[in-house]
């Protein structure tokens, strides 16, 4: 090696490439962060103490200046340090500072020298050896303080010492010339003792660091030992099975955890070293030794061929538990032995067992269609009874078969169905939910599936979604397919801008048929109606919205004059009669016809529009046909408006009662039949006959009924006669589940008699449902009131319902009593009823009597009791509320069939 290779490594940092290099580097930084601070203060106190010794004839420059700047250098070196000081670096992190104190050492030295060199100019011969003796020491200090790291502690001594020596050995002077001879001698001892000690240092370093790797191979071969004897432990404790070794004097070497658990034993009783006898003893004490003697175990347990020989036993303890023993002979007479517990998995086989006797019996008498197919090839290899019943199949045909034999048909690929669709023996197609589930029969993999028919739900079904959108009576769209049917008929003429009709249809005095024959009667004829119009309408659509009320949709221009033509179509249908049980019904049509977009641009309007259209033709008379003006839709408004006052007139108290007499036929009152009335606040007294139909349609009648009710009963409680008062009941009042409830309640409230409450019934709402209607009487008779059948012989007027029903009195119709005196027929009708009624024993009164020869013939025939204008006419028997007659109202005693009242 050449010398500026060899004098390179002098000033050499280090290797941070090799490990011992590394630790090296790391260990002479923390030494450095210890002695650092220590040597800038020894600087700060030699620059200080120079700078006292100079005199004061040496420039202040030179004396403060200088070493000011050299003090500050130091103070901001001694900072950096102290920030350092507590903290880890790596070896790289070391290598960079280290770099830095190597050039910190040659900027500082380089300025010491430089400082001395002009104090050598400028002070007195006699202080050059003071001055030289202090910066020396400085420069010895700093160059031992700097021990650990030799580069640094070199580069000190050749640019700081060496030349205050050389500097003293070329003065001149004897005295000078000495001090540098030592000097120099001083800083070659010092230079050997430095690099004595670092080389001492390395292998310090070097044997710390090896020391460190034995101590690390130990810890890890601890850990791995640990480790090692935690997992035999961990394995030989967590094994399912007991373990246990036995030497050759049966004494045990070791037993896991699991082997005590299984016997019951006590771990601190247990210990290596024991005898195979006080392990049994233990066991016996324990209750878990074999059903046997102890005697008797312990000389087979013993036994040579036993001890000897490999041998697999399952033993059945005394407490209960099962256990499986595999021996096992070791060299010598020791022996490794497993004892399992396998009570849960005997229970298990042993249920497993009762559950596949089970499985086959509940699969063979299961009454739904059951078979087993193979998990690969999809064949059947079991199927029940219920399967050969349900397929048509005998047993050996289905176990020929695979299950997609079964199929009926291809399926359709991409299609989502909720069942499948199978094949029966005869060829039928049935529908079936199959629920499927895996499972082990008869050693092979399998599924077991059973089959849900659903065909007949699914026939359902659809016949359920039929109905939701079609009428179930007459199979014509309902309200809902109307509103799609509509709604599409809409968005089709916005883009193609096309008009279409709307029709309203209303059969004419279908009500009255439908109270008169029967309900039976009523639907035969809305089913035939139906048909017709379907005809009529030539594939136009017709739709049923309720009752007799139908829909029509025409598109076909020209409009409107299509729409009428369908109408009259519709009408020419209805010429002659409906033939339903020998009953000839003559049926006829109102319609109202709107027309979109002229009408109305959206379907709720255009319904209404057509409806208030309806409206104005049944008012101007029978099989009217009328277009939508926009005079019909303020009529419509109007009509609106009553019924919205109704909705409230009761809370206002607008509804009064009138009360018309009834008498005996020898002139005695008997009774008062209550009239309602409404008097509006803004068009005054409103008809019976005007508002009660509304009242009807509008749902308010229920209101109504309560407070006439109500009111008559207190009203006649207040009477100083004890006189009946009769009440009319409407057939949504009847109807209802609560009306003796409603009448008790007036009753009670009232504080009234039941035997002066009469309540009057047309026949029409008694052949509505007459087991029905006759349990309603028998309660309403049970309260002790009486009961009238209103207007008879205008209806079914059957004998069976006069004989079946509990009735007090029945009223011969004004229709009858008008013509008395004028047709012969009139009375014959009026004797058959009262013969009739007097036949059964229920007193009749005639209604209506205008004329005294009216009276005299009732009277002639036995009538009972009479009403009309000429026994007097309905007043207001409050004073408070004189009697008030609707002007033009010729008869207002005359009550709606409707209303009821």
């Amino acid at each position: 090696m050449g010398f500026f290779a060899r004098l390179g490594d002098a000033f050499a940092i280090g290797d941070t490439t090799d490990p011992l290099g590394r630790s090296l580097l790391v260990e002479q930084f923390r030494v450095l962060r210890e002695q650092v601070p220590v040597l800038y203060a020894a600087l700060l106190v030699n620059s200080i103490s120079v700078g006292l010794l100079l005199p004061d004839t040496v420039s202040a420059w030179l004396r403060f200046a200088l070493p000011a700047a050299l003090l500050a250098a130091c103070l901001f070196r001694l900072a950096q340090w102290l920030r350092l000081k507590k903290a880890d670096f790596t070896a790289e992190e070391a290598y960079r500072e280290l770099a830095k104190v190597r050039l910190a050492t040659v900027v500082l030295s380089s300025s010491f020298v430089i400082w001395i060199l002009a104090l050598f100019m400028v002070v007195d011969p006699g202080l050059r050896v003071s001055v030289s003796l202090l910066l020396f020491m400085g420069c010895v200090g700093t160059a031992y303080c700097l021990g650990s790291f030799p580069p640094s502690s070199r580069l000190t001594m050749l640019i700081a010492g060496a030349p205050i020596a050389t500097l003293l050995l070329f003065s001149g002077d004897g005295m000078l010339v000495s001090v540098g001879i030592n000097l120099l001698a001083l800083l070659v001892l010092l230079a050997r003792m430095i690099n004595t000690n670092f080389r001492s240092f390395v292998n310090l370093v070097e044997t710390h660091g090896r020391l460190s790797e034995e101590g690390d191979r130990a810890r890890a071969a601890e850990q791995i030992a640990t480790a090692f004897a935690e997992r035999f432990d961990r394995a030989l404790n967590n094994m399912s099975q007991g373990l246990c070794f036995f030497d050759d004097d049966q004494r045990l070497i070791v037993c896991n955890r699991q082997y005590l658990e299984v016997y019951d034993l006590d771990p601190k009783l247990v210990r290596p070293g024991m005898k195979l006898n006080d392990i049994v003893d233990l066991r016996y004490s324990a209750g878990s030794a074999p059903k046997m003697s102890k005697q008797d175990y312990l000389a087979w347990r013993n036994s040579d061929p036993v001890i000897a020989a490999n041998s697999d036993t399952t033993v059945e303890l005394t407490n209960g538990r099962i256990v499986r023993i595999r021996h096992r002979p070791m060299e010598g007479k020791g022996w490794v032995a497993t004892h399992e517990d396998i009570t849960e998995r005997h229970r298990t086989e042993r249920a497993l067992a009762e559950a596949e006797a089970s499985f086959r019996l509940l699969f063979e008498e299961n009454p739904l269609p059951m078979w087993v197919v193979d998990a690969k090839t999809r064949r059947l290899i079991a199927v029940n009874g219920a399967m050969c019943r349900h397929y048509g199949y005998s047993r050996q045909d289905l176990l020929a078969l695979s299950e997609h034999q079964l199929a009926y048909g291809e399926q359709q690929a991409g299609a989502e169905r909720d069942c499948e669709l199978h094949r029966t023996a005869g060829g039928e197609a049935i529908e079936v939910v199959i629920e499927s589930r895996p499972l082990a029969y008869e050693g092979q993999s399998a599924h077991v599936c059973v089959a849900f028919d659903v065909t007949e739900r699914n026939r359902a079904q659809q016949r359920v979604s039929y109905l939701a959108c079609h009428d179930a009576l007459t199979e014509l769209p309902n309200r809902a397919a109307l509103d799609q049917h509509l709604g599409a008929a809409i968005e089709r003429a916005e883009i193609t801008d096309s008009p279409f009709a709307v029709l309203c249809i209303d059969l004419d005095h279908f009500k009255a048929i439908n109270d008169r024959f029967g309900h039976a009667v009523g639907d035969a004829v809305l089913c035939e109606a139906s048909r017709r119009l379907q005809d009529a309408a030539q594939g136009s659509y017709v739709a049923r919205v309720g009752g007799d009320e139908f829909i029509g949709i025409i598109d076909r221009s020209p409009l409107p004059a299509t729409a009428e033509l369908l109408a009259t179509r519709m009408r020419a249908q209805f010429e002659h009669p409906i033939e339903v049980d020998g009953h000839a019904l003559k049926i006829d049509l109102c319609v109202g016809i709107a027309l979109y977009p002229r009408d109305a641009d959206n379907s709720v309007s255009l319904l209404a529009n057509a409806d208030a259209a309806l409206y104005r033709a049944k008012h101007d008379g029978r099989g009217a046909i009328r277009l939508f003006t926009s005079a019909m839709d303020q009529q419509l408004r109007d009509r609106r408006a009553l019924e919205h006052d109704l909705r409230n007139a009761v809370e206002r108290g607008e509804l009064y009662l009138e009360y018309q007499p009834q008498q005996h036929r020898d002139g005695t009152l008997m009774a008062y039949e209550a009239l309602v009335r409404w008097r509006h606040p803004a068009r005054g007294i409103i008809p019976p006959g005007e508002f009660i139909p509304i009242a009807e349609q509008s749902g308010s009648i229920a209101q109504i009924d309560d407070w006439v009710l109500m009111e008559a009963c207190r009203e006649a409680a207040s009477w100083d006669q004890p006189l009946r008062v009769a009440v009319n009941v409407s057939a949504a009042q009847f109807r209802r589940e609560n009306l003796d409830g409603q009448v008790r309640r007036a009753l009670r409230d009232s504080g009234l008699p039941a035997a002066r409450l009469e309540l009057e019934i047309t026949e029409g709402v008694l052949i509505e449902d007459m087991p029905r209607a006759k349990r309603t009487m028998q309660s309403l008779k049970a309260l002790g009131i009486l009961i009238a059948l209103d207007d008879f012989g205008t209806g079914y007027s059957s004998l069976s319902y006069l004989e079946a029903f509990p009735l007090d009195r029945i009223k011969i119709d004004r229709s009858f009593v008008a013509s008395l005196g004028q047709s012969e027929r009139s009375l014959a009708i009026v004797r058959a009823v009262i013969g009739l009624a007097h036949g059964l024993g229920v007193p009749v009164l005639a209604e209506g009597i205008e004329t005294n020869t009216q009276m005299s013939l009732l009277i002639q025939e036995g009538c009972d009791e009479m009403q009309g204008y000429l026994i007097g006419r309905p007043s207001s028997l409050v004073p408070s509320r004189p009697a008030r007659t609707p002007e033009g109202e010729r008869h207002p005693e005359r009550r709606s069939r409707r209303r009821a009242l």
